[in-house]
């Protein structure tokens, strides 16, 4: 029996020298390159909210920036017609785990702005409420907090990252999708002059700060060019414009051809040139785009996931009419997820490219406001995965640390059009 103790010991000993190994070797690969997390609320402060009136009610002032009803245009996600439309499998008895790596640090209730995580979280209560109890009890919703003192740094939620999955590991678990509604930027950028440590201690002076007011672009130049509905497309070099009824859809769609068919946004054509920016370079863009984003620790752990687990990264591709989206939901092993408005109807104007548009416009939360932003739409996204790895043998399998839906093409296509073409065996 002694003996027995201490060979269970030694063994414990050993697989724990090894997880730190492990976590030491993954941090370490990211040290040359330190990205940091930045959620919507820090790049545009709370840019797409509309009032709907009492709390749970619906007002005279719900409406969009174009000063459309959201309720009245049926431009209102709902929760009940994403799940009865865009599931697209049957639900089995597998326990899947959605880790939810946020910004969680203040719930609003001392007074303070309610934090990214908070909102994100609203969306999958909504969704895993409107499931069947013997469906919602198999999807485990946990929240990893991206925020520390420390400064969202990648190599910091690496180690939360790991311990959720490690902790829910025990209890059973080996299926995980992991939802990631923010954006990296380096920690440092030279050229830009930019240091994340010095922009959180400034907006802990002012937490409506934003990092375009931080880098010195003109914040209400950039809220004026992504509600500009004639403006299809920004890049670094300026943007493109698109006819505004093309770029909005056929209005005389119905909500089934719309569900069947879909409305994309219309892309420039080819020999258009972007107008050139004015004064406002937009140099925020050169932060989010860098290409030294590739490289991360977290990238490194998605790419060596053990094969006696699944998992699903899934993130938001930004709110910045991007013909790509920003990082992470660039990274090959990861589900982009753009955002269309209400029930699948059109393309979200503001939303970045991604490989899969769902419902992300226009929710509403518990304190009485409609929110959009493909944020909102990766939990979507994030929930319809879970219920699918629920099944013994999922639709839409992981080849080898690579979800099928992870395809590469920015090309917004509808879920359901995605599943047709991506995860046939």
């Amino acid at each position: 029996m002694k003996k027995f103790a201490r060979l269970l010991l030694v063994t414990l000993f050993v697989a724990l020298v090894m997880m730190s190994t492990n976590l030491s070797s993954l941090v370490a690969q990211g040290q040359s390159q330190r990205n940091c997390a930045i959620t919507t609320d820090q790049i545009l402060g709370q840019a797409f909210t509309s009032t709907a009136g009492a709390a749970g009610g619906i007002g005279e002032a719900g409406l969009t920036p174009d000063g459309e009803d959201i309720e009245a245009d049926g431009l209102a996600a709902s929760v009940e017609w994403i799940l009865a439309n865009l599931a697209y499998s049957s639900v089995g008895d597998q326990q899947v785990a959605i880790l939810v790596l946020d910004d969680f640090s203040s719930d609003g209730s001392d007074g303070s702005p309610i934090s990214h995580g908070w909102l994100v979280m609203q969306v999958f209560d909504q969704l895993q409420q409107a499931l069947p109890q013997d469906v919602g009890r198999l999807v485990r919703l946990y929240p990893v907090d991206i925020a520390s003192e420390a400064g969202y740094q990648s190599e910091l939620i690496l180690p939360e990252l790991m311990t959720a999955v490690d902790v829910l590991s025990v209890e059973g678990f080996q299926r995980f999708v992991v939802n990631m509604s923010f954006v990296f930027i380096p920690c440092q950028d030279g050229e830009l002059a930019f240091d994340y440590p010095g922009f959180q201690a400034a907006r802990r002076n002012d937490p409506t700060q934003s990092i375009i007011e931080y880098l010195g672009d003109n914040e209400q130049y950039v809220r004026t060019i992504l509600d500009d509905s004639r403006i299809s497309y920004i890049d670094e070099t300026g943007f493109a414009n698109t006819d505004a009824a093309q770029l909005r859809g056929s209005e005389s769609l119905s909500q089934g051809q719309a569900g069947a068919a879909g409305v994309q946004r219309v892309p420039p054509t080819p020999n258009a040139q972007p107008r050139a920016f004015q004064s406002n370079d937009l140099r925020v863009l050169r932060l989010f785009n860098r290409q030294s984003l590739q490289a991360d620790p977290i990238r490194d752990y998605l790419r060596r996931t053990p094969r006696d687990r699944i998992v699903v990264p899934v993130a938001s591709a930004g709110n910045f009419k991007q013909r790509q989206p920003f990082y992470p939901a660039r990274w090959p092993e990861v589900i982009s997820v753009s955002a269309n408005e209400g029930n699948d109807l059109r393309f979200w104007l503001p939303s970045n490219n991604g490989e899969i548009s769902v419902p992300g416009a226009w929710f509403l939360f518990d304190d009485g406001e409609y929110q959009a932003g493909t944020s909102f739409a990766a939990p979507v996204v994030s929930m319809l995965v879970a219920l699918d790895l629920t099944q013994n043998e999922p639709t839409c399998p992981v080849r080898g640390n690579q979800p099928v839906l992870a395809h590469g093409a920015f090309s917004n296509d509808f879920l359901a059009d995605a599943v047709q073409q991506q995860c046939r065996p």
